[in-house]
């Protein structure tokens, strides 16, 4: 007897110091989704002080509002690169409108010259009100456009699932047409150059997974199938498409036991392969069995028939606590088609102290998990696949980050890469690292991204937790949407950094700072117009060492690039900055 009730005083001692150091019990995460006009979250905080200057540096011109509950399941592509060409997107409200889901309207915004400067103003999708844009580049009658798939709001607060086409490339004159079967929330890609592979939640009959194929030139769907019925209606659905015969739909069954299954199709989506499982809850991986939560992103490596998913999870029964919290990354084409743990407390560094990491995540952003809302993309070559994704800091009393009514999470933005296809990845590495600021939703291009660059947008508040989801009637903290380009090992940003748009007198070099410095400096310089600016790097017998900037267009006012050593040897080492006909040199210490 005695035995036994030491036993379980242990046992008792050792769940208390896993899930939490205060609350002593894991706290169940609640399943929360819009519901009518308006959203609803037994979590709410009792208000918000926005505490620290934001730093807006990458602000998307036109793209800053106050909903800020952006995709309701699949992590939405919103951000496309190609050449100078950027197209990013997003849905917002104003500020007396934070908390109604249909007063929501989706834009998007275009840059020519890679994000130094953007269209006057943000495209309207539609003034009947949209939802969770999903974008994708095509090609209208020979001319560059865009289309759309998400939600669309009807007059009386109904949902559908709608493709939207625009006109042009900037136009600005939608044409959108909502799915049948009553469905909702429609994500597709293209499945040729004419048409697109649409995925979406149906309500008849009862509730079911559906797949149709939209042509954005007729603007019509066809070849309508029922891929499954009786599918809860919390379900969410993801598509994914290769251009050559390859789609898949996949959805997440939100019933316990809760899973991820998909059918795909090899004849561009006119018939469809048996439902396949991904992941069903009770998986035990890194000793804790886990649960898929409905966050994810689903791609196909491209010029392949490589389906890859990844996904968030909690432990099973959809409890938050720092085992179950693990981003996983899943193939069929890897590891024999069992899920492979990208991150979880063992890798995550702000996990690294288990006696003060706890379950008060039960308060972070509405719908996420630590490791939460990843998006996908290969490098242009396809050696090295990339995952973006939210991650949750610090949750303690004696932590800066910690807010005052113990209400929310503040979040940063992570990478990670796997050169093998999935099979192994790379350390997480933080690319904003902010404590009081709250990064979440990023996306990254699906396009143009290289072993050492990529491209993503992600949304940034002074304000942690949703707003939208709050009792808050009238929220204080906007939110802006962020372009940034990212070097995925140094976690550094690429390229010309706007610091001030006070316009200076003159053409002007700073000396970098710090100076000495090991291995990260900043070098700054002033621009009076416009032009085409050069920053080099070269060591002491004249040999080019990193180029900075080449010929990039860049508009007036106080700049800012960051120069990394690692790899340099220690000593002298010389900038130089050409715009025009001006040009200096400057001289910076590299000390290890």
């Amino acid at each position: 007897m005695k035995r036994l009730i030491l036993l379980t005083v242990a046992l008792t001692l050792i769940a208390a110091v896993f899930y939490n150091t205060t609350d002593r019990r894991p706290v169940k995460v609640d399943f929360v989704k819009e519901t009518g006009t308006n959203v609803v979250d037994s979590k709410a905080p009792s208000g918000y002080q926005p505490n620290s200057v934001l730093d807006t540096l990458g602000t998307i011109p036109g793209m800053k509002g106050y909903y800020d509950y952006q995709t309701n399941g699949n992590n939405t592509h919103r951000i496309w690169v190609k050449g100078d060409t950027v197209i990013a997107s997003v849905d917002q409200t104003d500020s007396a409108n934070a908390q109604t889901s249909t007063a929501r309207r989706s834009y998007y915004q275009v840059s020519y010259n890679n994000g130094a400067t953007w269209e006057a103003d943000a495209i309207l999708v539609s003034t009947s009100g949209n939802a969770y844009p999903d974008l994708q580049p095509m090609i209208l009658s020979g001319s560059r456009t865009v289309v759309m798939t998400g939600r669309q709001f009807d007059g009386t607060g109904g949902r559908h699932g709608y493709t939207g086409v625009d006109v042009l490339l900037g136009a600005g004159s939608f044409t959108n047409t909502i799915v049948g079967n009553s469905g909702s929330d429609n994500f597709g890609m293209p499945i040729n150059a004419n048409e697109l592979g649409c995925g979406w939640l149906g309500a008849l009959p009862s509730d079911s997974i559906f797949f149709g194929k939209f042509n954005i030139n007729t603007n019509t769907y066809s070849g309508v199938q029922l891929l499954a019925s009786s599918v809860p209606a919390s379900a969410r659905q993801y598509t994914a498409a290769n251009r050559n015969q390859n789609v898949a739909v996949a959805w997440w069954k939100s019933v316990a036991p809760t899973s991820l299954v998909y059918r795909e199709s090899n004849n561009n989506g006119t018939s469809f392969g048996a439902e396949q499982t991904i992941i069903t809850e009770g998986t035990v991986v890194n000793g804790t069995a886990i649960a898929p939560w409905f966050n994810a992103d689903m791609i196909y490596k491209p010029g392949t028939t490589q389906l890859c998913m990844a996904f968030g999870t909690l432990l099973t029964g959809n409890f938050g606590t720092a085992g179950g919290y693990k981003l996983m990354f899943w193939s069929p084409a890897v590891n024999g088609g069992t899920p492979v743990k990208v991150v979880d407390f063992a890798n995550y560094p702000p996990m690294a102290d288990t006696n003060i990491w706890n379950d008060r995540l039960r308060n972070v952003q509405v719908g996420m998990t630590a490791m939460s809302h990843p998006g996908l993309a290969f490098s242009s070559d396809g050696s090295r696949l990339f995952v973006v994704y939210s991650g949750t800091q610090l949750d303690t009393v004696n932590s800066t980050n910690y807010s005052a009514d113990g209400s929310y999470n503040y979040n940063d933005i992570y990478v990670q890469y796997s050169d093998n296809n999935g099979s192994t990845w790379s350390a997480p590495r933080n690319l904003t690292n902010t404590a009081t600021q709250d990064e979440i939703y990023p996306s990254i291009s699906p396009t143009d991204n290289a072993l050492t660059v990529i491209s993503i947008t992600y949304q940034l508040s002074e304000c942690p937790g949703s707003t939208s989801f709050t009792n808050t009637t009238t929220p204080i903290c906007p939110v802006h949407q962020i372009f940034r380009k990212y070097d995925p090992v140094t976690g550094l940003i690429i390229g010309i950094q706007n610091i001030s748009s006070e316009i200076p007198s003159g053409y002007s070099l700073k000396q970098n700072f710090p100076n000495p410095f090991n291995p990260v400096t900043k070098i700054r310089f002033d621009l009076p117009k416009s032009g085409n600016v050069t920053l080099k790097v070269f060591n002491t017998a004249g040999q080019l060492v990193k180029i900075l900037a080449d010929n990039e267009f860049t508009g007036a006012g106080v700049k800012e690039v960051s120069f990394e050593g690692n790899g340099l040897a220690s000593g002298v080492y010389f900038y130089t900055l050409s715009v025009g006909e001006f040009s200096e040199t400057k001289k910076m210490v590299l000390v290890k």
